[in-house]
């Protein structure tokens, strides 16, 4: 099946991710900001036993905590509005699929400046989770 309609999908202002069904049927949405949006998706994956192969996930902006979470669920095709030159090695590293309307050298985000290229998954993994439990 061609993925030309996920390549060419254009999130809606109010959203920042929206998760489908590769026959285009939306399946998960959220309006949150920073990496929010990809925990709660985590969290009701998780929750309710879903399996991600089948999945597409549109995000606005993807650097690299964006890359390490949504390949630690699983996802093998994403699309983002903006993908940081920094998010693309993980992608590649870990077999994941992506399409971007832009690529920027690093999204301005200080996450993307605090995490490091000799950090692994499981590294900016709880490097987010300790960045959360501080605020």
């Amino acid at each position: 099946m061609s993925l030309q309609w996920f390549e060419d999908h254009k999130l809606p202002a109010d959203l920042s991710l929206v998760v489908f069904k590769r026959n285009g049927e939306e399946f998960f949405r959220h309006s949150g900001k920073w990496l929010y949006p990809l925990l709660a998706l985590q969290d009701y994956l998780l929750a309710n036993h879903v399996e991600v192969d089948e999945l597409l996930l549109h995000d606005r902006i993807t650097g690299r905590a964006a890359a390490a979470l949504t390949i630690l669920m699983g996802f093998k095709t994403v699309k983002a509005d903006i993908l940081s030159e920094l998010a693309i090695p993980l992608f590649e590293k870990h077999g994941v699929h992506y399409y971007c309307e832009e690529r920027v050298a690093r999204i301005t985000c200080q996450t993307e400046h605090l995490i490091t290229p000799s950090m692994d998954l499981a590294a900016i993994y709880a490097f987010i989770t300790e960045r959360i439990a501080k605020n």
